[in-house]
């Protein structure tokens, strides 16, 4: 058993994400269990290409709690997988009714013709639970006579469980997944809020009064009186973009946060393909040089409208060449200048290897403030100059930067 720490404070953190993306490679057929989902969570682990090539041909049981944090955003995003690899992908909302009890495991294994893999842990199906939180998790190599015996213990779990087992479009698990919405929603709102004493008790009787079964009966007859269902796609995304989001508050920047600044190389037609140098490649953003694929960066580009758009997961590139790179969805269609002028990322180090940025073309409102602040230090490289800072050292200078409304000014330990 080999056994790792998930911190984004430690040198040394492994990710939790990364564990479970390396396990499904060369499986046949696995499941999983977590009390909690998110919409990016969700997303991190199903639309990785590891996990993509491991349903082409395998088998995945997904068994999702309701209890508390699974919201319609969640089960949005369930939904929509599940249709999406339906020949390969089964997925289950557990919904059970014991009062005092809570749904809670969080684990994946994974059969392969010669054996199996269990990773077990503390971490959640959410972004936080698989890149951010602090937690622990083992990663345990079976035999084939010890993944026999596990499956079977599994399949004996399913049927004991099957009272318990819901399909996704069934009408218990929206209820419990609007439940769950509606209490975030209130929890927000409060906390927006001064925090008298009259608000944290208007909390806690609201949590106590949704801390029963929701009114399966009400819901359906709502649901019914509608007409029509909600998509997550209209107005209610943009509330669940900036209020609903559980993993939104980990994309936050400190004084002390680490920022690269970096001029980007035409590199041919596809300059969406960052290149960097060896030296920001693995001591800022945590690759190693010819390891093509194991490590998993996460991007956030922040708009220069301040919003912050959806995460890109990125493989680490190395090649041959010397060339070290990353692909930007924010170079995405656009030209690159013609004249001496170059683009310009701005990324902030959110963990190890987890990063928001921002990208400035020639003309931009922070393009020329930028510009004097690599102007004012000396870079090792003539040619491309890419210069690490602190938050502190640069933001006030460069405080057009759309990044500075994720900043909070209060937290520089």
């Amino acid at each position: 058993m080999a056994f790792y720490i998930q911190d984004p404070t430690y040198y040394k953190s492994s990710y939790l994400h990364e564990a479970l993306i390396s396990a499904c490679v060369g499986g046949t057929v696995g499941g999983g269990a977590y009390a909690f989902a998110s919409k990016d969570g969700i997303e991190l682990l199903i639309e990785d290409d590891n996990f993509k090539q491991f349903l082409k041909t395998g088998q995945f049981t997904l068994i999702v709690g309701m209890d508390d944090i699974t919201n319609v955003y969640s089960v949005e995003t369930l939904k929509r997988m599940q249709e999406k690899y339906s020949d390969h992908l089964l997925i289950k909302a557990y919904i059970h009714n014991s009062k005092g009890s809570t749904f809670h495991p969080k684990y994946s294994w994974f059969a392969q013709p010669d054996g199996g893999i269990l990773v077990i842990g503390s971490g959640n199906l959410t972004q936080k639970g698989l890149r951010q939180n602090r937690e622990a998790y083992a990663i345990e190599k079976l035999t084939s006579e010890e993944i026999k015996n596990f499956v079977h213990e599994w399949d004996e779990w399913l049927k004991h469980s099957k009272p318990f087992l819901f399909d996704l479009d069934e009408d218990i698990v929206n209820a419990y997944a609007e439940q769950n919405t509606e209490r975030m929603r209130t929890i927000i709102s409060i906390q927006k809020q001064k925090g008298t004493k009259a608000d944290a008790d208007r909390l806690l009787k609201y949590i106590e009064l949704l801390s029963g079964q929701p009114d399966i009966k009400k819901y359906a007859a709502s649901k019914k009186s509608e007409g029509t269902k909600k998509s997550v796609t209209d107005k209610d995304a943009v509330i669940y973009g900036e209020d609903l989001d559980i993993d939104l508050p980990y994309w936050t920047v400190f004084l002390n946060s680490e920022v690269l600044m970096a001029e980007i190389p035409k590199s041919g037609s596809r300059w969406q393909q960052v290149n960097f140098d060896k030296n920001s490649f693995e001591n800022f953003f945590g690759a190693t040089c010819g390891e093509n694929g194991v490590y998993r960066i996460l991007f956030r580009n922040m708009g220069h409208d301040g919003l912050l758009h959806d995460v890109e997961v990125r493989p680490s590139v190395s090649v041959s060449s010397q060339n070290y790179r990353f692909e930007l969805d924010a170079a995405k269609g656009l030209d690159y200048p013609s004249g001496k002028e170059r683009p310009i990322g701005v990324f902030v180090k959110v963990s190890p290897r987890d990063f928001m940025y921002e990208l400035l073309m020639p003309g931009d409102e922070a393009y020329d403030a930028c510009i004097e602040v690599l102007d004012s230090k000396e870079s090792y490289s003539t040619r491309m100059r890419r210069i690490r800072y602190y938050c502190q050292e640069i933001y006030q200078r460069t405080s057009s930067l759309a990044l500075w409304k994720r900043l909070d000014a209060e937290e520089d330990e």
